[in-house]
């Protein structure tokens, strides 16, 4: 008995895998490809605006107060409102500023020697090739709509590497061209090894890269949260900061700076400057790695500290949030593991390749050549189960399921009906 014959699912499932390999093909490419991209940024966009980002090393010199280069900022840009301040653990790192000025949907960066107060240059957030790639991997370049196509996507990529799986398992952990590609073979036997055992080999990290990047996507990443904050697992302070009541004075930003480095580790910190009359002053620690998560609330009147977010008091649910990030860069594991994650990306470029090439050996002049069904399958109660999980998991993939599911629906009730009709005008 032929191992198709033992599985009935099998020609609906390399169907649906062929499909989706097709249609994701063009969008899975930027994805990859600017992943990819992106995925040294951290070491190579100070190199690339050294003259920006990087100052001479001092070790006799003394950083200059934040309000003194905050004042250097307001006076270099008056009409600006400050939206957020840094300062970074590597002495050589200038000092940086966001700002917002009338007008600018964008916010504008501003860096700074702490030691002369010199600012040594700006630009808009968005401007600059790896803010370009970032846009490109995040947005398409197309605000919100961009956003929902590329969840979109990566949501059915997720389930055709799962698919991919079940077409590469059993079938060819007993015979050839199932753990190493048939190298001597041509034509599409060649590729389909390769295809198939690349992509098994490639499965875990692949699977972790794409679902780690749904977290930031409209509609999977405000789900997760949703579902961690009903099961308890986010703090109540990050769903519900503090208010604070209207006073007439505040106390200065350095006693507020000063008292959170008392007890803070050695890491980069920033401050997110309050924009409404109740809203907290918020000094964290904004690193990739989440071990020095510490967040604090202060009153910008009077220095009291309202909340605090630490790492260590957090649920499980909410570091492992804080871990999707690091995961998805491979940054958890510093450059080796940015290496892994380039890797990863570059392998899902290639079987997106591949599965296109494919198409087009077998592709019939006239035809899309699609996987044939030889028989109507029927699938079981463990189909119907993994359906549900990544509905969880991925609920634009559900959404877009179940409408394929009613439009296909709707076209054979139409179908039958034609049909019908056609055969009582011939009687």
């Amino acid at each position: 008995m032929s191992a198709k014959s033992e599985n009935p699912l099998y020609p609906l499932v390399w169907r649906w895998h062929f499909v989706i390999g097709l249609v994701a093909a063009p969008l899975l490419l930027v994805l990859s490809i600017t992943g990819a991209l992106y995925a040294f940024e951290p070491q190579l966009q100070p190199i690339v605006e050294s003259e920006w980002q990087t100052i001479p090393a001092c070790e006799t010199c003394r950083a200059e107060p934040v309000s003194a280069q905050l004042a250097v900022v307001q006076d270099a840009f008056p009409n600006a409102q400050l939206q957020h301040y840094g300062q970074y653990r590597d002495a050589s790192r200038s000092t940086v500023a966001y700002i917002k000025e009338p007008g600018d949907n964008q916010d504008r960066i501003v860096w700074l020697n702490p030691y002369t107060l010199e600012i040594l240059g700006s630009r808009m957030e968005n401007e600059g090739f790896f803010p370009t790639v970032f846009e490109l991997h995040t947005t398409l370049l197309s605000g919100e709509i961009g956003r929902w196509l590329l969840e979109l996507t990566a949501s059915w990529v997720l389930v055709s590497l799962l698919l991919g799986l079940l077409l590469w398992w059993p079938r060819r952990t007993k015979r050839a061209g199932g753990w190493q590609p048939r190298l001597a073979s041509k034509g599409r036997r060649l590729w389909r090894d390769l295809h198939a055992v690349g992509g098994f080999y490639l499965l875990p990290l692949a699977l972790v890269v794409v679902y780690t990047g749904l977290l930031f996507s409209p509609v999977a990443g405000k789900a997760l949260m949703a579902e961690m904050a009903l099961a308890g697992q986010i703090p109540e302070a990050f769903l519900n900061p503090p208010k604070v009541p209207p006073q007439p004075e505040t106390i200065g930003v350095d006693r507020l700076v000063a008292d959170f480095l008392s007890d803070a580790p050695a890491a980069d910190w920033f401050i997110n400057f309050p924009h409404a009359e109740n809203s907290p002053l918020v000094i964290n620690i904004r690193e990739a790695l989440p071990w020095n998560t510490r967040m604090i609330y202060y009153n910008p009147h009077t220095g009291e500290r309202l909340a605090s977010l630490l790492w260590e008091e957090f649920k499980p649910g909410a570091k492992a949030l804080l871990l999707f990030f690091p995961l998805h860069t491979g940054l958890i594991l510093a450059w080796p593991g940015q290496l892994l994650a380039l890797l990863t990306a570059l392998g899902l470029a290639a079987l997106a390749l591949s599965g296109v090439w494919m198409w087009w050996l077998r592709k019939e002049p006239g035809s899309l050549s699609l996987p044939r069904l030889r028989q109507e399958p029927q699938p079981g109660p463990l189909f119907y189960t993994a359906g549900i999980v990544l509905a969880v998991l991925a609920p634009l993939f559900a959404a877009s399921a179940l409408l394929i599911v009613v439009v296909s629906f709707l076209e054979t009730v139409l179908l039958r009906r034609r049909n019908g009709e056609e055969t009582a005008v011939e009687v």
